[in-house]
């Protein structure tokens, strides 16, 4: 329904003008004033001869409830679909969500470049957490000496693992060399110990028993003193995840922490290498 929805509405919206505001600010609110008027019968917004929606409102304004019943009937009565509750809420769903997504894009379009770059640079470093926790994890599920320590690395979670970031962020070109940003409240021990999951993986996909997840690149992540300037941590965990003169230079951290008292073995067993 939603590719239904979007490819009909084109129909009556060009794609190329969607993002530029069609309704203003004095229309839709002389519009919300109408329809708290006691009439008996409904006045509509928009029509299919000259079909608006409203990108700087919200997209179930008055005016775009107004716009969905309006495109639902023309939907209906052009595709021959069946006129029945069913089918009404299928369409008003779709095409509120559709309408959420112009607005989204409308609003993403106002913000500087330099803003967006930022956006985007952040959300690929945050890809990358998310795809080396989840490495981290199957290595723990599939390795047998890693499977006890299942427990406290799905408790540290992605925002536990180290971000990363290269000379090519801004850009989104294509690099397989990462400097590794280490989170400033994360221990010594718990970085030493994520970092033999990553050695074992090596070892393996050099040894044809682990391959390359599908559809991403092989990354080298280069270890050093810097740290993420992120101020995000995870909470309740054992004490001894979190650096001492981290959690000691703020007298509130302990409060927010709420770490647990009994400290955790992050030791791997001497033979894991073997």
């Amino acid at each position: 329904m939603q590719r239904t929805v979007r490819e009909n509405l084109e129909k009556l919206v060009n794609k190329n003008v969607q993002l530029v505001p069609a309704v203003s600010e004095e229309e839709r609110k002389q519009y919300e004033e109408e329809v708290l008027l006691p009439l008996d019968h409904v006045i509509e917004a928009t029509s299919p001869d000259y079909f608006r929606i409203d990108i700087l409102g919200t997209p179930r304004s008055a005016w775009n409830k107004s716009a969905a019943r309006v495109f639902t009937k023309w939907i209906i009565e052009q595709l021959g679909l069946p006129n029945t509750l069913e089918t009404v809420k299928a369409i008003q769903s779709a095409f509120s969500t559709h309408v959420d997504t112009i607005i989204r894009k409308y609003k993403e379009s106002l913000k500087s470049s330099a803003e967006r770059i930022y956006l985007k640079m952040r959300s690929r470093r945050q890809t990358r957490k998310y795809q080396l926790f989840h490495r981290r994890r199957y290595l723990a599920y599939v390795f047998a000496p890693l499977r006890r320590h299942i427990n406290m690395l799905e408790r540290i979670g992605v925002d536990g693992m180290s971000s990363d970031e290269s000379d090519t962020d801004e850009t989104g070109a294509y690099t397989s060399e990462y400097q590794i940003l280490a989170p400033i409240w994360r221990a010594q021990c718990v970085t030493a110990w994520l970092r033999m999951f990553d050695s074992i993986h090596n070892i393996l996909k050099r040894s044809g028993n682990i391959t390359a997840s599908q559809g991403t690149h092989t990354r080298y992540r280069r270890s050093g003193q810097r740290q993420s300037a992120s101020i995000k941590f995870v909470p309740g965990l054992p004490i001894n995840c979190y650096h001492p003169q981290w959690v000691n230079a703020d007298l509130r951290r302990k409060f927010d922490l709420h770490p647990k008292a009994e400290a955790y073995d992050f030791n791997h067993s001497d033979d894991i290498l073997e």
